[in-house]
């Protein structure tokens, strides 16, 4: 079920070190849940309908859990035109006509709106909580607050570790404020150092190009807009099967939806294709050499050249036929627990992380 689009990515992973994985809808449901609404006066509804119209033509987990949340209570979203996004920033357009932008707070800093005190003070306390924030404004100032709450995947945590049992060292790049970015890194076993918050795009792929001098081979997880340049800067990008098409598009390997867990997997499948490469190079390159060198002294026929030639190809043929044997990622006999394959436990059965029952499946 995985789709690897560049025939390179699977030796460049099995060469990677680093793996960086993006926040939102990555390491986290896509499906986040609306908290609460503070505005300066203005009706939720209002707020929420005024949102959602933008949020509608986005992509981003957080978006669309503004926009489903609209739906849940029957609004109907604002008409907004012009629309265009502000990377890492939010999104802005025009709602009958008045500019109309959702965001956090760097970008209403950017286009000068002033936001009123008490909603800075309410949105720094719900920051502070590690719950992600969007400001909503229209007519020159921001209006509303809305807080959004996304929980962890629940396999993200064993997933991780299954990578460090394999050398890998992960880290946490995301536009999410601090405190949110470091609620989600501790729920999933990440360390406060190899967190990286309120970034960029082009702050993402800087970082990792900075840790490419430590690392060498790099891989990054990402499922947004926001992280097509990043998973193009990446010598492996990696895109989860809910990803926006641009992420896919720029990605080198897709998992399939839901399919997070089956990482460690594709990388035991990645070193075992270069494994059986190196093996091939050497053997042909050694074969070759001594036959050249038994030729020249006269000890090998041109006849049993050719007949141990055969030979030699067929080694290679069923020396790469191997790679069939390689488990496929199975669900075990207790629902929901994936098996990653090539993993062995003490007594030499297979064993596996936990995840949620009846979800996930390969």
């Amino acid at each position: 079920g995985c789709l690897v689009r560049d025939p390179g990515a699977l030796e460049a992973l099995a060469r990677t070190s680093l793996l960086a994985f993006d926040k939102t809808g990555t390491l986290t449901s896509s499906t986040a849940r609306l908290i609460s609404i503070e505005s300066d006066g203005v009706g939720t509804d209002e707020v929420l309908a005024r949102a959602a119209g933008l949020e509608r033509h986005s992509e981003h987990g957080l978006a669309r859990a503004i926009a489903a949340a609209a739906a849940g209570r029957g609004l109907e979203p604002f008409a907004t035109r012009d629309v265009r996004s502000v990377p890492g920033r939010g999104i802005r357009g025009n709602a009958g006509g008045q500019a109309a932008a959702a965001g956090n707070s760097a970008l209403m800093s950017e286009i000068g709106w002033p936001l009123v005190p008490c909603l800075v003070e309410r949105a720094r306390a719900l920051e502070t909580s590690g719950h992600s924030v969007v400001y909503v404004g229209w007519s020159e100032r921001v209006h509303a607050v809305l807080s959004l709450d996304d929980t962890p995947l629940p396999e993200a945590r064993a997933m991780l570790e299954a990578l460090r049992r394999r050398g890998l060292r992960v880290m946490l790049l995301t536009g999410d404020h601090e405190a949110a970015a470091q609620r989600i890194a501790a729920a999933v076993g990440i360390g406060t150092e190899d967190v990286q918050s309120a970034l960029t795009p082009e702050d993402k792929r800087l970082a990792l190009d900075r840790r490419r001098q430590d690392y060498g081979v790099l891989a990054m997880v990402g499922d947004g807009l926001n992280d097509g340049p990043v998973l193009a800067e990446a010598d492996v990008g990696i895109a989860v099967g809910s990803a926006t098409d641009l992420a896919r598009e720029t990605a080198a390997i897709v998992l399939p939806t839901g399919g997070l867990w089956m990482l460690p997997w594709v990388v035991d499948v990645a070193r075992a294709v270069r494994r059986t490469i190196l093996t091939n190079l050497m053997w042909a390159f050694g074969y070759n050499l001594l036959a050249v060198a038994l030729a020249a002294l006269g000890f090998l026929q041109p006849i049993l050249a050719a007949a141990v030639m055969a030979g030699s190809s067929i080694l290679v043929v069923l020396n790469s036929l191997q790679l069939e044997r390689l488990p496929d990622p199975v669900l075990s006999s207790v629902p929901g627990r994936p098996l990653i394959a090539a993993e062995q436990a003490p007594n030499g059965e297979l064993y596996g992380f936990p995840a949620v029952a009846g979800t996930h499946g390969g």
